[in-house]
């Protein structure tokens, strides 16, 4: 079995521009009394330390920045997914969102799992959608059209559905102080239903799309093609 402790002097060794190590053959039982339960305490620093990057990654805004590739070509926010390489939807029209079916808001309030908030900014909604509910009726995507279907706003609890996206430019824009993910062109978006399968034949490519999260519950709103206009429309939620 190999000897771990020789593995961890010897990379305390490497660190000894940092630190002044001293010699594991006069201090080999000093280190491993106080490495015991040291090995826990580095691997929380070093957690830490990542945890630390990854929020300054989200928390400075990148100007104008391909955040995909920062992050290994693949972006999250609760219940959305950006991809790279997400494919391009097949030819032809997409099907609808599972068992979708238009409702008047109010009943869409009624049968929803969260707060139903709507974009004031927008005014009413010329038509309001509810799609994949489970058993006793419960929706997992409530959707609102407005001007003639070019602009849809789709709202759901923060896991309980992905969207994939194809989307080489997305953006880390700020919105109110919070963060939003910013789809300034055409891209792939494809459902994943309620058992985790991936609906294929929802797939159409999007416009220009805002994405954010708020008190677990997940916005997108589709069909601005300024980002000004759509961070407005995102800004006047009640």
């Amino acid at each position: 079995m190999p000897d771990h402790d020789d593995d961890l002097i010897a990379e305390l060794r490497e660190l000894d521009s940092w630190l002044d190590v001293p010699e594991a053959a006069d201090q080999r039982g000093a280190v491993r009394e106080r490495l015991t339960p040291g090995r826990s305490r580095l691997r929380i620093f070093l957690a830490a330390a990542v945890a630390a990057v990854a929020v300054t990654v989200v928390a400075v805004e990148p100007a104008r920045a391909a955040v995909i590739d920062v992050v290994g070509h693949v972006l999250r926010i609760a219940g959305i997914e950006v991809r790279a390489d997400a494919p391009r939807p097949p030819a032809g029209s997409p099907s609808p969102l599972p068992s979708t079916g238009p409702v008047s808001l109010e009943v869409a309030e009624q049968r929803a799992p969260f707060v139903v908030r709507m974009p004031a900014a927008l005014g009413p909604p010329e038509r309001v959608e509810i799609a994949d509910p489970d058993g006793n009726g419960v929706p997992r995507v409530v959707s609102a059209l407005y001007r003639g279907g070019s602009v849809r706003y789709d709202q759901f609890a923060g896991s309980a559905g992905t969207f994939f996206k194809q989307a080489r430019d997305a953006e880390w824009v700020d919105l109110g102080g919070g963060m939003a993910i910013w789809l300034p062109g055409p891209h792939t978006l494809t459902y994943i239903d309620r058992t985790g399968v991936e609906r294929s034949a929802t797939a159409r490519l999007a416009t220009p799309t805002l994405i954010w999260e708020q008190g677990q519950v997940t916005y997108r709103l589709e069909g601005f093609s300024s980002l000004d206009d759509a961070r407005a429309a995102a800004l006047s939620l009640s």
